[in-house]
């Protein structure tokens, strides 16, 4: 067994982002068929249209996730490929697929050759992505039925594991969530850096039955899922939906992937306006107002509606409130920002997941109609069951203008 450092940060990232995977009910899962190869080339291997599971039915598959940068990636493919030569000659397709620029990766096999197939994602990793690809390297086997068969780690796999599934037995790998990331080196995915800008905006698309809009900033690469054009603005450029323009937008959900190295994040802002020209016909201008805000500080430490906790989890609006199960602090400060109808600024300095809860009173007219809370009342419950205070002031905060194009 291979045994690498990994960060105690990058295990934390590891552990949170795996825990938010045990919750989301759309995570494919041992049983379910697997996503769709959505691949942009075959650098080694058969042509791309061949890399289907249409095409692949009747065979072990093992997929398969890595990257040239990830350390206990490049130190498993000889483990693979020993794998490989064992089952030649047999219904078993080794399919690796990386994220790379095919010149890095061709750079790459003139001194550390890779005996399975070897594809790269298209454009902003739609096959990571299906997969729920969180953490490298990362191992998926599809039996003959065209089913999921494992999720595990490439060190755990051995041809006896193999071998089972070729003839139709259940797998005896450990379940996904038992597997340690002490023992099995995983390198999370928003450590590796973008190597160039990407932006791809996809849609629309119908309203889900389960959950949608799931949008976010990991480092410097963007995620938006099935998310309304607002607050798809809001989160990629950092604004209070309060001060989002109230020009009539595109209706529709739409998925947007967005990144870029560090240096460049400039240019992906650029690039990204001229993407939503194209695609909502639609101009941006970033710029600043000055506006009347409230200032979220810490008043208290050990208030009863807000605590600390390991693990994600959603929440929602009530009546009289809301609460989160885990979840950042801005996901508190949104929350409040939503009731107030005011932008909120965190200052709090909290890191971590939050658990949450906030009630007040309601008065007659709150419980039959839409009307919002007095700001003061809300205020007080913040202070007093979360331990936050809110201040009013003014600040120069940013904002957009939009436009929309003329045909």
């Amino acid at each position: 067994m291979r045994n690498f450092p990994v960060g105690i940060v990058g295990l934390m990232l590891l552990a949170r982002a795996l825990s938010t995977i045990a919750a989301d009910s759309s995570s494919p899962r041992i049983g379910d068929a697997p996503p769709a190869l959505q691949l942009g080339a075959i650098i080694q291997g058969p042509r791309l249209e061949e890399a289907s599971w249409e095409k692949l039915r009747g065979k072990v598959v093992i997929v398969e996730f890595w990257n040239t940068a990830c350390v206990p990636c490049v130190a498993a493919n000889p483990h693979l490929n020993q794998l490989v030569a064992e089952f030649t000659n047999q219904p078993v397709v080794f399919l690796s697929i990386c994220d790379d620029n095919p010149d890095y990766l061709k750079n790459f096999l003139r001194n550390k050759p890779i005996s399975a197939w070897l594809a790269i994602d298209a454009p902003l990793k739609p096959t990571f992505s299906a997969f729920h690809v969180l953490g490298i390297p990362h191992t998926v086997i599809v039996d003959r039925s065209g089913k999921i068969a494992a999720i595990t780690h490439p060190d755990l796999l051995t041809p006896e594991h193999i071998q089972e599934i070729l003839d139709g037995k259940p797998s005896t790998l450990p379940p996904p969530e038992s597997i340690s990331p002490e023992q099995t080196p995983t390198v999370p995915l928003i450590e590796i850096p973008p190597r160039e800008i990407e932006v791809s905006i996809t849609g629309p698309f119908p309203k889900p039955n389960g959950a949608y809009a799931a949008r976010g900033w990991h480092s410097t690469i963007f995620h938006a899922d099935k998310a309304p054009i607002d607050s798809i603005l809001t989160e990629f450029f950092h604004i209070s939906e309060q001060l989002l323009p109230k020009t009539k937008l595109p209706e529709g959900l739409y998925s947007v992937r967005a990144s870029a190295p560090s240096n460049q994040m400039a240019e992906l802002q650029k690039r990204f306006i001229q993407s939503a020209r194209d695609k909502w016909r639609i101009t941006i201008e970033p710029t600043t107002r000055r506006a009347t805000v409230y200032i979220t500080t810490v008043a208290t430490t050990n208030a009863p509606g807000l605590k600390q906790v390991q693990e994600r989890a959603g929440g929602g609006e009530k009546p009289g409130g809301f609460y989160l199960g885990g979840l950042p602090i801005k996901s508190v400060v949104n929350s409040l920002e939503h009731v107030l109808d005011k932008p909120v600024i965190d200052e709090t300095g909290l890191q971590g997941l939050w658990a949450a809860e906030l009630n007040w009173e309601m008065t007659p007219e709150e419980l039959t109609t839409e009307t919002r809370p007095a700001p003061a009342k809300v205020i007080k419950a913040a202070h007093d069951q979360l331990g936050l205070d809110l201040q009013s002031a003014e600040r120069e905060i940013p904002t957009l203008i939009i436009r929309k194009l003329t045909e």
